[in-house]
């Protein structure tokens, strides 16, 4: 090889990477940053173009000195608050309607939050003005659901929790079907004390953002509370019974079926999906089951409602809730009566029951299937965008674990891709031509978070390939790491992934032409007009191995066996810290260049 790579560790010198996170504090606006190792007031005031004493003002306890882990607010600059540029062909406008929210905006265009805040950087989500204009962008319009919007409206009142802790307060998302009297007896306070709180004069909105007290706020929605909630009773081990097929099965599928009067489109075809394995395992003599489903509306009073009523008992198998501050309730119910509780799209985090099975994979073994890509045969390239995916970038991060590689920022400057490198040990190159004509394979990580640059990055890639292979010189093999998040982009021409080798880690994959799913989506077209989508797919799979191991693999806790109901598999291993029964099994699609896709 012609240059040398640098250990992974020098990265930790970088100078501060600014925070995407931006949150509105009575009405400026805000960087939300984490202090971490080496990173001083000067560093950090340069990096956002601040003066120290400005850090200083809005964040007094950094006067006498920074710690790690510290939230600091760092007030946006005007000139970069004023930068908003468009161009009309790709975005349509939008004017602000009273009482309407950032929230409703986004569902209404099928669009993320995150999408509407980037192209709109002075809105504030907690209050939009009647008649201001805001950009839609239409090439992100119809790819984000509903879900996606309330848990992004809840990541940004997280946020703007973490830098307003001193005045005493929270930040509340508001759901579907709460009220002022709801929230004001939940959070302790009088309708009237709620109102002079929160600006309610077109009334109160799903997705607003509402202020309400911090010491409530904690007790009744912390991941820890509901972890004490359940501790309270500590169960060792839950002995499961399975069914003979004389018996009837009372299948309990509790989901969020509608937020007010509006379906929940993502919910109601995984009911689709789970009806569908019903039916299948009927034909298949599985014996009678009775299913009954219960609409949760994401509301916990409602879950223990649920729960404690005459009609839920005698249930004997319980899919859902999906989240997981819903659970408590469930649980208890589930351990005083040795009935499975199956989470079937969330990753839990605080709730520890040997009544649960996960089937969202342990994120412990995500890139468990990749340990071949750096096992020292091949070196490695981390490509960074000027937007970068942090979360995959740690997750790279972990994967190498300290194994030696160099990384690159990537730009389009005059028409020309540009790699520059990102510390002092790492070579500076012409071209990505240099890289490629390693003679060790290549593994090339690539970071960009933006649609753009991971069409330009793939593109760049694999036309040095053809144009060294042109010129009959050699072009070492290599294989891109990309993120199943991709799978949000709309304009990527494919054929790029199968060029580049692209290889994912995703929780889940269904290949339409591999016959089980081939026959299950000639079903639901059958049955509903449409084709089927990857939660139809799941709620089919946990119908099939949890409905049908109710009559004989409950017994043994299904452990030891591996599941294939469709294309994805899954193997449940009991977890030592948490008494769950862990999903072990993620998917890893390889984009071949011969142009077949194959899943491990």
């Amino acid at each position: 090889m012609a240059f040398s790579i640098a250990a992974g560790v020098a990265l930790e010198l970088h100078p501060v990477e600014k925070s995407p996170v931006i949150v509105f504090i009575n009405g400026q606006k805000f960087y939300v940053h984490t202090v971490k190792q080496g990173d001083t007031l000067y560093s950090i005031a340069k990096a956002y173009e601040v003066g120290e004493a400005l850090i200083k003002e809005h964040n007094p306890a950094s006067a006498d000195g920074l710690k790690i882990d510290q939230t600091l607010k760092i007030p946006v600059p005007e000139k970069q608050a004023r930068a908003e540029k468009r161009r009309k062909k790709d975005f349509l406008t939008h004017k602000v309607k009273a009482g309407q929210t950032l929230y409703a905006i986004a569902r209404d265009y099928g669009i993320s939050v995150a999408t509407l805040r980037e192209d709109n950087p002075s809105v504030n989500p907690q209050s939009l003005k009647v008649g201001e204009t805001l950009w839609v962008r239409r090439a992100m319009m119809g790819t984000s659901t509903e879900a996606e919007a309330q848990a992004e409206m809840m990541e940004y009142a997280d946020n703007l929790n973490r830098v307003t802790g001193d005045d005493g307060y929270d930040h509340h998302v508001v759901q579907a079907g709460e009220t002022v009297y709801s929230l004001s007896r939940r959070f302790g306070l009088s309708e009237e004390e709620f109102t002079q709180l929160n600006d309610l004069k077109d009334g109160l909105k799903a997705g607003a953002i509402v202020r309400v007290p911090r010491a409530k706020a904690e007790e009744e929605q912390t991941q820890e509370a509901v972890a004490e909630e359940i501790a309270h009773t500590p169960v060792a081990d839950v002995a499961f019974h399975s069914l003979p097929k004389a018996e009837r099965l009372d299948v309990a599928l509790m989901l969020p079926m509608s937020i007010g009067e509006r379906p929940n489109a993502s919910y109601v075809e995984f009911y689709q999906g789970f009806l569908l394995g019903m039916e299948r395992l009927k034909e298949q003599g599985g014996g009678e089951a009775k299913l009954t489903v219960y609409n949760t509306g994401h509301d916990q009073l409602k879950v223990g409602e649920i729960v404690s009523s005459t009609l839920f008992e005698g249930t004997d198998l319980i899919v859902g809730p999906v989240y997981e501050d819903e659970l408590a309730p469930v649980v208890r119910y589930a351990e005083q009566n040795s009935v499975p509780v199956v989470s079937p799209l969330a990753t839990l985090e605080a709730v520890q029951s040997p009544a649960i099975y996960q089937l969202s994979p342990n994120p412990k073994k995500k890139y468990d299937k990749v340990a071949d890509l750096v096992d020292g045969s091949r070196d490695i390239y981390m490509i960074y965008a000027e937007q970068y995916d942090k979360e995959f970038e740690q997750e790279a991060k972990e994967l190498l674990h300290g194994r030696p590689y160099a990384s690159y920022t990537y730009s389009f400057d005059d028409q020309k891709s540009v790699f520059t490198p990102r510390d002092a040990a790492t070579p500076v190159i012409e071209t990505i031509d240099t890289v490629m004509k390693a003679e060790r394979p290549c593994l090339f990580v690539v970071l960009a978070n933006g649609e753009t640059d991971v069409d330009r990055i793939l593109g760049t890639l694999s036309s040095a390939n053809v144009a060294l292979t042109e010129r009959s010189e050699k072009s070492a093999p290599y294989v891109v790491l990309g993120t199943s998040r991709w799978g949000r982009f709309n304009n990527i021409d494919h054929t790029s992934y199968f060029n580049n080798n692209v290889v994912m880690i995703s929780t889940y994959h269904a290949k339409r032409d591999v016959e089980p799913v081939r026959e299950f989506d000639s079903r639901y077209i059958e049955s509903y007009g449409t084709l089927p989508s990857l939660y139809a797919y799941r709620g089919y799979d946990t119908a099939m191995m949890f409905v049908g191991g109710m009559r004989s693999d409950i017994d043994y806790k299904m452990l030891d066996k591996r599941y294939a109901p469709l294309q994805t598999t899954y193997k449940f291993e009991r977890d030592g810290e948490t008494g769950r029964y862990l999903n072990q099994e993620w998917v890893r699609v390889n984009y071949n260049n011969n142009y077949t896709i194959t899943i491990e």
